[in-house]
């Protein structure tokens, strides 16, 4: 339906029926247009010293039906009492205009018939009375919802599954703007109340209380000291049983963390720190689920207030790696397969990798003795994007960058050791076959020619004697640049953007 106080707004084509009538038509967005797209059309007819106007449906079912002291598109001023009808006839909704401000009873229904809106409106604008919410998961909508106003800033909000009274939360907003918040658990039963009533020089402990939906269940309940850290938590499961659990006190507390069936599987001891004062893990295990809270996603164990041991899960909740620490330093990481059997160990020496696979998100580096021997890149969608590995006499490594088909387009050596800025001999290939190779140091093109390629534009560098010719390429293939520098004038520079640089960034990003 479209909205109640601008039932029209623009129109496109206005025609004249008869001496009295004038016809607009609109599309299914009532927005101006013409007769052969039409989903709705106006007529306006003079009455008296007001104008009555009606809109239709396509089928010539009414719509909407008011008198009006001033009908121009937009900025209707309605008289009275005005209808909106659904596609079947029957009444939607209808207010009474006065000649600024709506007043009296105000109704609203929505397709299905159910009142949506049960309003008294005052000659000032102001409104009491209920709005209503219907739950409907098909549309992410999943609590019922009942607003009563005492004005349009003094109401309660009532949030509920199926019964009223049943498990719910209520919001209850004063004439000052202060709010209090009471939540229900199963059967009604009150659990607490959170309010902001409290003045600045006071401090009083919080509640808050998180449900699943659909149906509605307490899913958690976190209870605030006055300084805002947590004094005491629960986590429940969809089934009502306990999953977490945690409490906090001024020199100890615990977490404790329970599998499906109820079984603890997990403790955490929490103690004060003796320099910071503050609360923090000691000894046991610390779990962690997924914003979503259908499966863990870490597990961190303590002893004597360090970490020895780290686990994390994947998406699926499969174990995916465990990390073993001895006096907060990696000692070793083991990965794992989907399957959670054994993949990969990665040893560590002076907190650095050392000999094994690293996995990460987009790339895989294989150590040797704490030297990267091979190396490989991946897309987004797992491709590789290019590999790299050391040669036998362990001082260059040999380079290799593919397309998104898997074409090879670049092989490159680059020295192991560290240079200014990209070092590089350069083989070009284009349709498979090598066409360009190219010399570079520290980012400058020492000789031979190369063609680069980014999003919107390419680039070609040519070296020729002491000159650098440069011609740069717009999305659509066109020349917009023909240069020459001169290759003295161009100082390395690790922070210089310039065209004329070249790194290998610019040969990995031709993969994409």
């Amino acid at each position: 339906m479209k909205k109640i106080l601008t039932s029209v707004l623009f129109a496109l084509v206005i025609y004249i029926t008869g001496d009295a009538q004038e016809k607009i038509y609109f599309d299914k967005n009532w927005e101006k247009t013409t007769p052969d797209k039409m989903e709705f059309y106006r007529v306006i007819e003079p009455k008296g010293k007001l104008t009555l106007i009606k809109d239709y449906y396509k089928n010539g079912t009414l719509q909407m039906e008011g008198l009006a002291s001033d009908s121009t598109l937009g900025n209707e001023v309605f008289e009275g009492k005005v209808t909106w009808y659904t596609p079947e006839g029957k009444v939607a909704t209808f207010i009474e205009y006065p000649k600024v401000h709506p007043a009296g009873p105000s109704q609203s229904f929505d397709k299905k018939g159910r009142l949506i809106n049960d309003f008294v409106y005052s000659t000032n604008g102001d409104y009491r009375g209920k709005s209503y919410e219907y739950k409907d998961p098909q549309n992410k909508l999943y609590y019922n919802t009942i607003i009563t106003y005492e004005t349009p800033s003094v109401y309660k909000k009532v949030v509920y599954d199926e019964d009223i009274k049943g498990i719910r939360y209520e919001i209850s907003v004063d004439q000052e703007g202060n709010s209090k918040t009471e939540y229900y658990g199963d059967k009604g039963k009150y659990i607490g109340t959170n309010n902001d009533f409290a003045k600045e020089y006071e401090t009083t402990d919080s509640i808050q209380v998180g449900y699943y939906s659909n149906p509605m269940r307490v899913f958690q309940i976190l209870k605030y000291k006055s300084d805002g850290s947590i004094k005491e938590g629960t986590i429940f499961r969809e089934n009502g049983k306990i999953m977490q659990e945690e409490k906090r006190n001024k020199n100890d507390g615990y977490k404790i963390t329970y599998d499906e069936s109820g079984k603890k599987i997990g403790t955490l001891i929490y103690q004060t720190d003796k320099n910071s004062h503050l609360l923090k893990p000691q000894d046991g295990e610390d779990y962690e689920y997924n914003m979503d809270y259908t499966h863990i996603s870490t597990i961190d164990v303590y002893k004597n207030g360090s970490v020895i041991l780290c686990k994390s899960f994947d998406e699926n909740g499969k174990l995916a790696t465990e990390k073993t620490l001895k006096d907060k330093v990696v000692q070793e990481i083991k990965f794992y397969n989907p399957n959670e059997s054994l993949k990969s160990i990665l040893t560590y020496k002076d907190d650095m990798p050392y000999n094994g696979i690293l996995y990460d998100n987009y790339s895989e580096l294989t150590y040797a003795d704490g030297v990267v021997v091979y190396s490989k890149f991946f897309s987004d969608s797992g491709k590789l994007k290019s590999e790299k590995k050391l040669n036998t006499k362990q001082n260059t490594y040999e380079c290799f960058v593919y397309d998104k088909k898997g074409n090879l387009i670049y092989t490159y050596t680059q020295p192991r050791e560290e240079t200014l800025d990209f070092t590089a001999e350069i083989v070009q290939y284009i349709n498979g076959k090598p066409t360009n190779t190219s010399s570079v140091k520290d980012g400058i093109l020492i000789s031979g020619k190369i063609r680069l390629q980014d999003v919107s534009e390419a680039r070609e560098l040519e070296r020729s004697g002491k000159w650098i010719l440069l011609k740069l390429y717009n999305d659509k293939g066109k020349l917009v640049q023909d240069s020459k520098i001169l290759a003295e004038d161009i100082t390395p520079d690790p922070h210089d953007f310039t065209s004329t640089t070249i790194r290998e960034k610019a040969l990995l990003d031709d993969s994409l």
